[in-house]
């Protein structure tokens, strides 16, 4: 009989082999589902020792209160916005997530997407397409060396993205009020947020959704944009207002967009704006994706329940001052 219970509330992986034979060292069963509301969730965490959630939320007071004896919630991913991480330490449950399996990924998919639109080859491809060699739609074209790349966000993401852009010579500027220490690159200059607007030709954005980053890009930011820069955003959809960014496309505020994530989505209409844009690359938030990365991401997400269920700090937690009053030593 196992000893434990570990729920997982959704997933996109083939199969959880993975999660299962390394759990099962630990005398843990796990309970799969694809939890598709709050309801669902709370059946499928009675009784449960940890929780391994993909996209569903939210994961809240609700579903934490149907499992008193919980010890970890681990994200699958980097994002946390799908955890309620303060109901979480008011209850004692550790909140962890696994910050390092897609940084080549995602920074490469970024900057991917930057240099295709820069380049302007999702325009040229569908003219060509059409039947239309002419090159004067696809005017001026710049060269790379001489452009200034704007990144939000510093994290692991942020340097590396910021390392594969030096090469081509970009001018690096970036946004981070948390940034300590030595730049990224050697060149890269931290700058406000409404220099880093006046300033880029590209606006990667790379940084974690909050209440202070939610719609960062709207019609203020787009307005404040003085060189028409292309955007990207392999981070999260919210960060930017959907219709403040269509208005920009529409009007030639920004040049272009690189979209890994749209807000509420998806799904996406068919018949939307964003659709019918010849300088806008949309991916089903593919970013992250790799067959190493998604074997890395099973196999991190897993060990850090099997060290909760053993009792052991998890590596990274993003409730630290719940260690010292863990719930589950009450119960032992």
């Amino acid at each position: 009989m196992a000893v434990f219970k570990v729920a997982v509330t959704d997933s996109v992986f083939p199969n959880l082999d993975t999660e299962r034979a390394i759990l099962a060292r630990e005398g843990a069963e796990l309970a799969a589902s694809q939890c598709r509301s709050v309801a669902d969730a709370v059946a499928l965490v009675q009784g449960a020792h940890a929780v391994l959630n993909g996209y569903f939320k939210p994961v809240g007071p609700e579903v934490m209160d149907a499992m008193p004896d919980c010890r970890i919630i681990v994200r699958y991913g980097i994002g946390l916005d799908s955890v309620d991480i303060p109901a979480a330490t008011a209850r004692g449950i550790a909140v962890a997530n696994v910050p390092d399996y897609c940084i080549a990924e995602v920074s490469d998919h970024a900057v991917a997407m930057t240099l295709s639109l820069l380049r302007k080859l999702p325009l040229s491809d569908r003219r060509l397409r059409a039947g239309d060699w002419d090159l004067k739609p696809i005017a001026p074209l710049k060269r790379l060396s001489t452009l200034t790349a704007g990144i939000v966000g510093m994290g692991r993401i942020g340097r590396m993205i910021a390392a594969k852009l030096e090469p081509f010579g970009f001018r690096i500027v970036f946004h981070d009020p948390f940034f300590t220490g030595e730049p990224p690159v050697p060149a890269a200059r931290a700058v406000g947020l409404g220099e880093l607007f006046a300033e880029s030709d590209a606006v990667i954005l790379q940084t974690p959704l909050t209440a202070d980053t939610k719609h960062m890009l709207d019609d203020a930011a787009f307005a404040a944009m003085g060189r028409q820069p292309v955007i990207v955003n392999c981070a999260r959809g919210e960060l930017i207002d959907t219709a403040a960014l269509v208005r920009a496309v529409e009007t030639g505020r920004i040049s272009g967009a690189g979209l890994d994530v749209i807000e509420n989505a998806p799904p996406l209409a068919v018949d939307h704006p964003l659709m019918r844009c010849d300088n806008v690359i949309l991916a089903p938030h593919s970013a992250w994706m790799s067959t190493t990365a998604l074997t890395d991401l099973q196999r991190l997400a897993a060990e850090e329940v099997a060290r909760a269920l053993r009792g052991e700090r998890p590596k990274v937690l993003a409730n630290p001052e719940v260690w010292a009053r863990v719930r589950w030593k009450q119960h032992e």
